[in-house]
C-alpha cells in the first residue's frame, strides 16, 4: 500500500512535469517585465510566500552569452514584493523547483543588491536568468545554513558602499553612529522635555542620489514630538538630537539605524544605508 502511494504521487508529479515540460518550450509572461519557464518541478510544499527567506543557486547571462552572475543566496521576499521584481516573480513557485526567466538586467541586479553590476549591461538589457530553489523557510528564520552568512555579505557590501561615499564626501563628520554635515547653523534652541515638538521637513534617498521619502515640503510641516517612540528610525532621532530650530544639515545613516534587515516594504531594500536633508523649521515647547 505504501509503494502503491508513493508511486501513485510520483507518477502524477511525472505527468505534471511532461505537461509543464511541453508548454516550458516557450517563455510565459509572468508580469509587465518578466517571462519564464519551469525546467524541473520540485516537491510543490514550501512555496514561497511574503516574509519569507529564499535559499537560491542563480545564473544569469546576457543574449550575447556573457555571464554576469553565478551564486547561491539569500532572498527576503518581503512583506509587499514589487509587482515587477525577482522576489514576487519567485512567489509563483516551490521549494525545489528550477525555473528559467527572461528579464531586465535592473530586476535583477535591484534583487541581488549584493552583487556588483556587470559593467557593460544597461538597465533595460534582457538577461537569461536561471534559478533554483534551494530551500524556503519563514519569517521566524533560525540562523542556520548559510543566513548567517547572507546578512555577513550584505553588511559587508553596506560597509564598502559607505566608506565610498563618505570618501567621496570628506565634510560629513561623524556623529554617535551617523554622520552628518551641517549646511546652516541653527539659532541654539532645542526641545528640552519630553513632548515638546520640532517641526521638520525632510527628503530621503540612497546613496546613489535616488529619492524614496519627503516630508514637509509642501508648507505643512512634519512634527516630531520628543519622547515619541516608533515615530522616527534611530538615526532621525539621533540626527534631530543634534539639531537646533532653524539649522539646516545631511546625515548619512547605517542601515542598523535605519530600516535593518527587512528593509521597507518594496521602497527600501534590506541592509541599505539611506541619506536625510533636514531642515528643523521651528521648536514648540511644551508647558
Amino acid at each position: 500500500m505504501k509503494w502503491q502511494l508513493f508511486a501513485g504521487v510520483g507518477l502524477t508529479a511525472w505527468c505534471l512535469h511532461l505537461a509543464l515540460g511541453a508548454k516550458a518550450q516557450a517563455y510565459t509572461p509572468l508580469s509587465a517585465d518578466v517571462k519564464y519557464r519551469i525546467y524541473a518541478l520540485g516537491s510543490g510544499s514550501a512555496k514561497v510566500e511574503r516574509g519569507s527567506y529564499v535559499r537560491l543557486s542563480v545564473s544569469a547571462a546576457t543574449q550575447r552569452g556573457v555571464k554576469v552572475v553565478e551564486r547561491a543566496c539569500w532572498l527576503p521576499i518581503g512583506d509587499e514584493p514589487s509587482k515587477n521584481s525577482l522576489e514576487a516573480s519567485l512567489m509563483a513557485f516551490s521549494r525545489g523547483d528550477s525555473v528559467g526567466f527572461i528579464m531586465p538586467a535592473k530586476v535583477l541586479f535591484s534583487s541581488l543588491v549584493s552583487h556588483p553590476r556587470a559593467k557593460g549591461v544597461a538597465n533595460s538589457e534582457p538577461l537569461h536568468v536561471n534559478v533554483r530553489l534551494l530551500r524556503v523557510v519563514g519569517a521566524d528564520i533560525v540562523l542556520d545554513d548559510g543566513y548567517e552568512k547572507f546578512c555577513a555579505d550584505y553588511l559587508s557590501y553596506e560597509k564598502r558602499l559607505t566608506k565610498l561615499y563618505l570618501q567621496q564626501h570628506p565634510d560629513l563628520k561623524k556623529v554617535g553612529d551617523i554622520w552628518k554635515k551641517r549646511k546652516k547653523q541653527g539659532n541654539g534652541r532645542k526641545p528640552e522635555k519630553f513632548g515638546d515638538v520640532m517641526h521638520i521637513a525632510y527628503e530621503g534617498s540612497f546613496l546613489n542620489g535616488d529619492k524614496f521619502d519627503s516630508g514637509g515640503k509642501d508648507g505643512q510641516p512634519f512634527r516630531y514630538v520628543r519622547g515619541q517612540q516608533w515615530q522616527l528610525v534611530a538615526g532621525l532621532v539621533t540626527a534631530l538630537a543634534s539639531m537646533s530650530e532653524g539649522e539646516t544639515a545631511t546625515f548619512v545613516v547605517p542601515s542598523a539605524l535605519a530600516f535593518g534587515a527587512k528593509g521597507l516594504a518594496d521602497i527600501v531594500p534590506p541592509f541599505t544605508p539611506v541619506v536625510y536633508e533636514i531642515e528643523v523649521q521651528k521648536v514648540v515647547t511644551s508647558k
